[in-house]
């Protein structure tokens, strides 16, 4: 009875969070940041607020060095306001992630109904021109290659719903992996259909990756089932590629990889080694040590990113560092870099995550995602991290899995 009255309260934030936070909105804006003063307001009602008050200490230090190297003070107040809504934001979900836990599967299978749904209604949208932009992004992928429909839901590209989706999606596909779904096919179609729609290279390439991982490691404390299904997959990924290959040599995503090794693909480039390389740039010509500040990359760094891609007209009204990593290091210098990082191997170790193959897999994904795309102030990026830490399935224990591995 308390768990069905915990789900019914938790539901609609979830909902709201995973598919409706941007929609309607102006770009950029979103349901949590508008939401920030009653978060803080709940945090404030328990003992969250001093934590949150304790931790912005953090964000705080570098404002003195930043402010003395030289800002812009509109844009430097309205990115710091920014960061502190998101901030706030990783505490409440700290918070209620932690209360919802007994409750997410729940939770996880309705949100995943919900997706499912939410894609035939965005398949219908394809099929009528005045609509197809409202779910699809359409824009080119690569030079030389053809404009192709990707599956961006109600988010602000196809990169970032597949980020969000990511922690029920893995939730999902583990379940398969364990021999704990009572129907994997359907559920696998449900994970995979939308995910490849969106032909996000780098979020499929961490998630490829993230249970690439898992299965190294833990393949012998795995069920067997988990080790057949492990087979099968990679068999039938290596017999599509081979039968894609041969039918069709020139698709758009064959022809993206070549781009992509060729070093052709300006947005590869841009979310890797563009976006190192700008952000070193402009710490060594302000502050190394702090950067050069939040909000401070569209006015120094203008000019400099739209004459090396060449940009014009309305693309070159919006500039940002692509790069969640390299954002961070041109706008808090090594001194953010460095302690995100710390943080994040500070707490993969104190809650021992390679106890658990769900949260294990999702640090590994987000990890190694922050160095290939989102951003600075993603709530999408937040929300991924508060569940690797926060959130708790107990059927992924490792110790559960070494006692069922000869089942």
């Amino acid at each position: 009875m308390i768990d069905s009255l915990k789900y019914r309260q938790l539901i609609p934030f979830f909902i709201l969070f995973f598919f409706f936070n941007g929609i309607f909105l102006p770009q950029g804006l979103l349901f949590t940041t508008i939401l920030s003063p009653v978060m803080l307001y709940s945090l404030y009602r328990s003992s969250e607020i001093k934590k949150l008050f304790l931790w912005s200490l953090v964000l705080i230090l570098p404002i003195p060095f930043q402010i003395a190297a030289g800002v812009d003070i509109k844009s430097f107040i309205v990115s710091y306001t920014l960061i502190f809504t998101v901030w706030i934001f990783l505490f409440f979900a700290n918070k209620y992630l932690k209360l919802a836990n007994k409750v997410l599967p729940q939770i996880f299978n309705s949100l995943l109904k919900i997706n499912f749904w939410l894609l035939l209604l965005s398949l219908i949208l394809l099929l009528i021109p005045l609509t197809r932009d409202f779910a699809w992004d359409l824009k080119p992928i690569s030079p030389s290659v053809p404009s192709i429909a990707r599956l961006q839901m109600f988010a602000y590209e196809p990169s970032h719903y597949a980020i969000l989706m990511m922690p029920i999606f893995l939730y999902f596909i583990l379940k398969i992996f364990i021999g704990k779904s009572n129907n994997p096919l359907l559920t696998a179609l449900a994970v995979f259909i939308p995910l490849l729609l969106t032909i996000s290279f780098g979020v499929i390439g961490a998630f490829v990756i993230s249970i690439i991982f898992i299965v190294a490691i833990y393949f012998k404390k795995l069920p067997a089932i988990s080790r057949s299904y492990a087979f099968y997959l990679l068999l039938f990924v290596v017999i599509l590629s081979l039968l894609l290959l041969y039918l069709w040599p020139e698709n758009p995503i064959y022809a993206r990889i070549k781009n992509i090794f060729d070093g052709k693909d300006t947005s590869a480039n841009g979310r890797l080694s563009d976006s190192f390389m700008f952000a070193k740039d402009l710490i060594f010509a302000k502050s190394v040590a702090f950067g050069i500040g939040p909000g401070q990359v569209k006015i120094l760094a203008h000019d400099m990113i739209i004459n090396f891609y060449k940009y014009d007209g309305q693309i070159a009204q919006t500039v940002r560092i692509p790069n969640s990593m390299a954002e961070m290091l041109a706008s808090f210098g090594v001194y953010g870099f460095i302690t995100k990082i710390f943080f994040e191997i500070y707490f993969f170790i104190k809650l021992k995550l390679w106890n658990n193959i769900y949260s294990l897999a999702l640090f590994i994904f987000i990890f190694i995602y922050q160095f290939t795309g989102s951003f600075l102030t993603s709530v999408a990026e937040i929300g991924v991290w508060m569940f690797v830490f926060s959130a708790h399935f107990p059927e992924f224990n490792v110790e559960y899995l070494n006692s069922n591995a000869n089942d």
